[in-house]
Parts: structure tokens; sequence; C-alpha cells
């Protein structure tokens, strides 16, 4: 028996894809959050270690 390997078989593919925006948006701007906190606190720990050192000196 020959196999017909060069005609395309018909095959129905449905894809469905599913976006939570919702969750998008929270996720960011927690992430946003924390990048932020995390700037403002090496800025206010590293200022604390100067004056620190200042009145050392």
């Amino acid at each position: 028996m020959r196999r017909d390997c060069c005609t395309p078989k018909e095959v129905d593919r449905t894809v469905t894809v599913n976006v939570d925006v919702t969750k998008i948006v929270k996720y960011t701007c927690i992430t946003g959050v924390f990048i932020v906190g995390i700037i403002f606190g090496s800025r206010c720990y590293n200022k604390m270690l100067k004056h620190k050192n200042e009145n050392i000196l």
C-alpha cells in the first residue's frame, strides 16, 4: 500500500489563548512598588550610614 505524503491532510486545529489582564496589571503594580521600595530603602540606608560616619569623625 502506497502512502501519499505530498498532499496535505486536512486537520481542524483551534488554539484558544486566555489573557487575564487584571492579573498582569496587578503583578506589574506590585513589582513596581517593590522596586521603588528597594531604591528608597537603599538610599535611606546610605544616608543613615553617611550620617553615622560623620558623627564618628
